[in-house]
């Protein structure tokens, strides 16, 4: 990172011990199920003017309370049973400190009845074990880290997506697990310190979210994660609110090799500076900012322009414009709730004016129809011809050959229908989504968007069908650790005119035991 957000760092964990009257800073976890039950909670403060459209949030100022209870814990148990069934594994407490401990599982297995090729007769499974620390010293302070170690195997539609990018959707590169498995892991943690109410400083290695939706045109959680540095602030009773992130990035890209055996990637770096304000509990405007920033030439790695370190939103954009070296991108983010029980909300991107390549979104979420626990969502997804593209190609809005915006990358069309059910321990969801993408360069966000492509219809066009269902008990409700089982069906075809070149279909069927504290994305 830049010597400015290495400071920055130190400055945070000398001073991290410091503790006085305040809310903790502990965050509720970036995974659909906990933002769901957040903002449903969080709508119900018609009083309190909160901003939803950045995450993860920070519990205390979302909903009101330092932790997202998931069910009644009154409930008497045996000491074996409270641990299996409601407590953390471990938990240490004092009077201004708390540490706890627990273990992670994503342990599924499963069939897909309808491949026909050479894997058909292999069971499929992904076994992922991991493990969650967390915890607050005084009430400025929190600190959450979690490590995960993965090997699978696959249904045949995800190794296609392997191939394509050389990474595991919403993870990262793999090494080999037998003769088509693979083999992965990952870290993430996060440190936050509150010196005041209204500033909030964090650093750490994950993911950052902007935007209402399923999907982020703007900035998602679906790729790989980033150590990063962030700075918020808060003015006007808390009816503004100004963030800054320095992210450190990647890509696939192999410096030239010197004396080390594997030289490394070459780098880039990226910051997003997002302005929210909120004059209404009800009412949600979001201005938004992002830039990756060149890190390598013909001279080789080298420091970010200086404009990286100027936090200030839009100013490089206004200076140098979209489409330059250091490759910026504008936003807009909107949350209309006319009600506790209704969210409208909608996203713009600018990647370049004038062009094609813009990207919005459209959405609707309720909350409680008819019987409290029902929710649905209903979702309009468009990113446009180069969306995320660039000029200069490492300067993709992209980390670890993953965009980092919509994961299907650019020029294309999505609906997206999701229905949720909960009911103390039992939960529900049915999710259908249909994406059509153009095969050819204006769908490639690796593609030069100033080459001259003739559109020809041989690019062809994808067309994807995606549905699934799941049924699940929450077994341990800290780390929402669900007995679950579930069917996948995909059906994905990609045409010239009218002739097929290509068809593929899955039905996969699968059982097992879920920890939900992360978004996992195979749905495009």
């Amino acid at each position: 990172m830049s010597r400015s957000y290495v400071i920055f760092c130190l400055v945070v964990c000398c001073i991290a011990t410091a503790h006085h009257a305040m809310a903790q800073q502990s965050s509720i976890a970036l995974q659909r199920l906990w933002l769901l039950e957040g903002e449903r909670l969080a709508l119900k403060n018609d009083s309190t003017a909160v901003h939803l459209g950045e995450k993860p949030w920070i519990a205390k100022r979302t909903i009101g309370t330092d932790e997202l209870s998931w069910i009644d814990s009154k409930k008497n148990y045996s000491k074996v049973g409270a641990k299996i069934f409601r407590d953390h594994a471990v938990d240490i407490r004092g009077e201004d400190y708390r540490i706890t401990l627990d273990p992670l599982f994503d342990i599924t297995v499963g069939r897909d009845v309808a491949d026909t090729g050479g894997f058909q007769s292999a069971n499929l499974m992904f076994n992922q074990r991991g493990i969650q620390l967390m915890g607050h010293i005084g009430s400025k302070f929190s600190f959450q880290s979690a490590f995960f170690e993965t090997q699978t195997l696959a249904p045949d539609y995800i190794r296609r997506m392997h191939d394509a990018s050389g990474v595991y959707p919403s993870y990262g590169r793999t090494k080999a697990f037998g003769e088509r498995g693979y083999d992965f892991a990952m870290a993430t943690s996060l440190l936050t310190f509150s010196p005041h109410r209204s500033v909030t400083l964090q650093m750490g290695q994950g993911r950052q979210f902007y935007g209402h939706g399923y999907r982020s045109i703007l900035w998602s959680d679906a790729s790989f994660v980033y150590p990063f540095a962030k700075a918020s602030f808060e003015w006007w009773d808390g009816k503004l609110r100004y963030s800054t992130m320095y992210a450190e990035l990647r890509s696939l890209e192999r410096l030239p090799k010197g004396e080390v055996p594997e030289s490394l990637f070459k780098p880039k770096s990226a910051s997003v500076h997002y302005l929210s304000i909120a004059p209404h509990p009800n009412v949600e405007i979001g201005i938004f900012e992002s830039t990756i920033w060149n890190r390598f030439d013909s001279t080789g790695t080298h420091a970010p322009s200086v404009w990286a370190a100027v936090p200030i939103i839009g100013m490089h954009s206004a200076a140098v414009g979209l489409d330059a070296e250091d490759n910026s991108m504008l936003g807009l983010n909107l949350r209309i709730s006319p009600g506790k029980k209704v969210k409208l909300y909608g996203q713009l991107a600018i990647d370049q004016w004038p062009s094609r390549r813009i990207g919005w979104q459209l959405g609707m979420q309720l909350y409680d129809i008819a019987t409290p626990g029902l929710h649905a969502q209903l979702e309009f997804n468009h990113t446009g011809d180069y969306l995320y593209a660039s000029p200069y190609p490492l300067q993709t809005v992209s980390h670890a050959n993953q965009p980092l915006g919509h994961p299907g990358g650019s020029a294309l069309n999505e609906q997206l229908l999701i229905v949720n059910y909960r009911k103390q321990r039992w939960m529900a969801e049915a999710r259908v989504n249909r994406m059509i993408q153009s095969g050819g360069p204006q769908g490639d966000y690796t593609a030069n968007p100033n080459y001259l492509f003739f559109l020809f219809a041989a690019w062809g066009t994808s067309d994807l069908y995606n549905a699934s269902a799941s049924l699940s008990w929450i077994v341990q409700p800290q780390t929402c650790t669900s007995l679950s089982i579930g069917l996948t069906w995909r059906q994905e075809s990609v045409t010239q005119i009218i002739a097929p070149l290509f068809t593929s279909e899955t039905r996969y069927i699968w059982f097992g035991l879920k920890s939900n504290i992360l978004n996992q994305y195979s749905d495009f």
